[in-house]
């Protein structure tokens, strides 16, 4: 009788792993049923055809309506699989732009002591508590990086020298990054005899791309990197998910501004800051 026992348990425990891979897997190929439609109607909308306006707008309107019943999808998959890890990732990718910080922080509390323990969620708490240091009127992080000469380049040794400092966060392998230099470099002429200093993080990990493109780019202000990518501890420390990242901060270190993704974002919050803060 015992030794049937442990033959049923023996069974029984891949059986739930099976499961509980099958349960992931079926979300997977539903959830990719779901993208395939949306593309289908980012090309209508976004694309490049003849279809007439009053048509992309309905589709735009379908989009719109799929997109809401693809987050509901996923966060119905997360709430109903509180105890696998690799939902997290579901989490992270087809809801979390929909949540507040603390929303997020909810929903993460919400799975299972043993997921919560994992070192991949670990790491979104991190994310939390700094990002929520990341906010106008707080300090910033000072951190230090090498620049192209191999010398030591400290942040705080550049803020504390100019009025405010713009740190954009780039790479050589970013083509949105590499997108916004020409508007830096406009920024950069126009207000850079008036105590605007820019300085920017590379997190290439490869030597030669980003010295390749700190030449192409012709950058005429601080540039450094570390050299470690995606591993830099400044990745942290500024609560970055995604870049290019930028972030504005006064001769005190103190956040101004971050973000810009409007066109004329930057150059109002430089206006706005030199006009209240004049000698």
């Amino acid at each position: 009788m015992k030794n049937i026992f442990i033959i049923i348990i023996l069974t029984f425990c891949p059986l739930v792993s099976l499961l509980a891979q099958d349960k992931y897997e079926v979300f997977r190929k539903e959830m990719s049923l779901i993208e395939k439609q949306e593309n289908e109607y980012r090309k209508v909308i976004w694309g490049e055809n003849d279809f007439s306006q009053d048509y992309k707008d309905s589709i735009y309107k379908k989009h719109q309506v799929l997109v809401k019943e693809k987050v509901e999808f996923a966060k119905n998959a997360i709430r109903e699989n509180r105890d696998d890890e690799r939902f997290l990732k579901v989490l992270d990718i087809y809801v979390r732009n929909f949540l507040s910080l603390d929303e997020f922080e909810t929903e993460l509390k919400s799975f299972s002591p043993k997921v919560q323990k994992m070192e991949n969620c670990q790491r979104y708490f991190e994310f939390i508590k700094y990002a929520r240091i990341n906010v106008p009127g707080k300090p910033c992080i000072d951190f230090e990086m090498k620049g192209h000469n191999g010398e030591t380049i400290k942040f705080s040794d550049v803020y504390k020298k100019h009025k405010l400092v713009l740190v954009d966060f780039w790479a050589s392998w970013c083509g949105a990054c590499r997108a916004t230099i020409p508007s830096i470099k406009k920024m950069y002429a126009d207000y850079h005899e008036k105590g605007v200093e820019v300085v920017s993080v590379s997190l290439d990990d490869n030597k030669k791309a980003w010295e390749k493109a700190f030449e192409e780019e012709k950058i005429p202000w601080i540039d450094g990197s570390n050299l470690l990518g995606w591993k830099d501890p400044v990745v942290l420390w500024y609560a970055i998910r995604g870049i290019p990242h930028k972030v504005l901060v006064d001769q005190n270190g103190i956040i101004v501004a971050s973000g810009f993704h409007q066109l004329g974002s930057l150059e109002y919050q430089i206006n706005k800051y030199l006009n209240s803060h004049k000698d």
